[in-house]
């Protein structure tokens, strides 16, 4: 039985809300790109999907992003490891962690810092296409 592994791509991902409770926020998004690596094979495979992404305890540094937009990137960051412009899901991190979005068509950056990072994928990822590795 071969691995599959699940990235995340941020950049021109859909961020639809930014849901604030307390210092905890979640961020929805409406679409992501989805690449889908299988251990051996010829081929990836492209899919789309909604995610959400909910940050503990959290500062912010910058102002949140208008929403609805689409994000040009970022960063999400585990302890002592930083993933540019993708992220392998499920997200369960604890620790020293959070993400910085960048938003398209502008020079807006914000960046979340927090103790507990984790993902949700939202009903069923739908299938684009194969691309080549």
């Amino acid at each position: 039985m071969s691995d599959i592994t699940t990235r995340m791509q941020l950049p021109e991902s859909s961020l639809e809300r930014i849901e604030r409770d307390g210092d905890d926020i979640t961020l929805q998004f409406s679409k992501v790109f989805l690449v889908q690596e299988m251990e051996g094979a010829f081929e990836d495979s492209l899919w789309t999907q909604a995610v959400n992404i909910t940050l503990v305890n959290c500062e912010i540094d910058g102002e949140p992003p208008p929403c609805p937009c689409e994000l040009a990137g970022g960063d999400f960051m585990d302890n002592i490891y930083t993933y540019r412009n993708h992220v392998t899901l499920p997200i369960n991190w604890r620790g020293d962690v959070g993400c910085r979005l960048n938003v398209a068509g502008s020079g807006q950056r914000c960046e979340i810092r927090c103790d507990d990072i984790r993902s949700e994928q939202l009903g069923h990822p739908a299938y684009l296409k194969h691309i080549s590795k």
